[in-house]
């Protein structure tokens, strides 16, 4: 999930309880995009992802949710070196289990 829009406060208003006063927080403000994926390390994503869980993948599905576990997650690094491309940590791939945001990290790396 990717928020809408993100707003910068220098603190959270704080009620006298210390709890969040949600009443005195600023209006949220103009909408943040997000990039798509696009290239060829998204490409390659899909494809080993379809060949691996046998089924068709999205930019958004959950590699998880598809049928995915750790031993798929391990061919998926196999996979993607045996194609010269780097491989994600299984870390990675657990904490951005779709192909839009496994490849925005991997790009980040």
């Amino acid at each position: 999930m990717l928020p809408t829009t993100v707003t910068a406060v220098p603190a959270l208003p704080l009620t006298p309880n210390g709890k969040l006063d949600r009443d005195r927080l600023p209006a949220p403000g103009k909408p943040v995009s997000v990039p798509a994926p696009t290239g060829d390390l998204v490409t390659a994503l899909t494809g080993v992802w379809e060949e691996i869980l046998g089924v068709p993948v999205g930019p958004d599905d959950n590699f998880f949710e598809l049928g995915g576990n750790s031993l798929y997650a391990i061919r998926v690094g196999t996979a993607l070196r045996e194609r010269g491309l780097p491989a994600p940590s299984m870390r990675l791939l657990y904490t951005h289990p779709t192909v839009h945001a496994l490849s925005l990290a991997m790009a980040d790396e």
